[in-house]
């Protein structure tokens, strides 16, 4: 079964570290291996060469030819060979494997990163003792990336280059009434943010679902999720962890006690109406009735203030525990959160 997280969430890493407590992990190796398909999908130029393409991975090329490119399910090898030379003839698939090709020739900067962050996976969570394969793909704008039950039960994640090519290409223009092509969405689909979104995908599994629907309970819970992704990517820029533009993540750093005293004020924090609280914690250009200067998902960036602080006021907390802990009240409550006037 696949399990997929789109992440419908240009901005560079930045090679500084921004703690001073970062962990030891000298004793600890990953191996990331990163299997271009869209290569050798196009690299094929016999029929036989089917077979030996399934075999290698037959996980994750059932998967492909299945789901993500919706060829007959008769598992037919002739139909599959047939089908899959009409895809890379195809005039759209054809130029973005060009500009995939162009953008990721190299692949050793981004397997550094994510050996790193691996790394970093195994030290806080030492139980997750396998490093799934990446698996690159070309989905003609259907997937994005997705973690799926590889061959021995293990993980593998699935990682469709076409939907990182920002700005390279104009997403908004491909469905324009679609908005998950918006362009405070799309403007993270590019290389800078391609491993914040593969630690999203195993801390979205690791840490589960919100406790509630509240708003504190979701903003407490999106919180943990930064927080943990922060650890686990701790050279990278907080605009990046938490998606924002540079001049975003400086106004909510210069208006973090007006953000909160808004949701205190309007009584947001017990409010579970959808329609009321979505756009601060969801994917939004802005925040409803805050400054226009004022980006989407501010709870979320308020709940990860939060979870900081408490941890700072309870050092011999693990990561583990955190995740454990549920009752968002008690949380901000024992945290003693209280955002300073800048």
């Amino acid at each position: 079964m696949i399990r997929i997280f789109l992440i419908l969430v240009t901005i560079s890493l930045l090679s500084a570290c921004k703690r001073d407590n970062t962990p030891d992990i000298s004793g600890i190796d990953a191996d990331v291996k990163i299997l271009r398909t869209e290569n050798e999908i196009f690299n094929m130029r016999e029929f036989k060469d089917i077979d030996n393409l399934i075999k290698s991975h037959p996980a994750f090329y059932q998967l492909y030819f299945k789901e993500i490119l919706m060829f007959p399910s008769d598992k037919n090898q002739d139909s599959i060979y047939k089908s899959l030379q009409m895809f890379v003839k195809d005039s759209l698939v054809t130029d973005l494997f060009e500009k995939v090709k162009n953008k990721y020739s190299d692949m050793s900067s981004l397997k550094d990163q994510t050996d790193l962050m691996y790394r970093y996976l195994l030290y806080y969570f030492p139980n997750r003792t396998t490093i799934p394969n990446l698996y690159t793909f070309i989905s003609e704008f259907g997937y994005q990336i997705f973690i799926f039950q590889d061959d021995g039960g293990k993980d593998g994640i699935g990682i469709g280059l076409d939907m990182f090519l920002h700005p390279d290409i104009n997403y908004k223009m491909i469905d324009p009434d679609n908005t998950n092509f918006s362009d405070y969405i799309t403007r993270t689909w590019n290389k800078d943010h391609l491993v914040k979104k593969i630690a999203d995908l195993h801390v979205a599994d690791i840490v589960g679902e919100a406790p509630g629907h509240r708003l504190i309970d979701q903003m407490i819970h999106n919180g943990k999720m930064l927080y943990i992704t922060d650890l686990l990517l701790p050279s990278v820029h907080d605009s990046i962890i938490v998606e924002y533009t540079g001049k975003q993540l400086e106004w909510c750093q210069e208006n973090e006690l007006q953000m909160w005293s808004f949701f205190f004020d309007q009584k947001l924090f017990y409010e579970s109406n959808p329609a009321k609280i979505s756009k601060y914690i969801n994917p939004s250009p802005k925040s409803p009735d805050m400054p226009d200067e004022a980006p989407g998902r501010t709870a979320n960036y308020i709940g990860w203030q939060i979870v900081k602080t408490y941890m700072e006021r309870y050092p011999s907390t693990t990561v583990n525990d955190l995740i454990d802990l549920k009752d968002s009240q008690m949380i901000m409550e024992k945290s003693k959160y209280k955002p300073k006037q800048k």
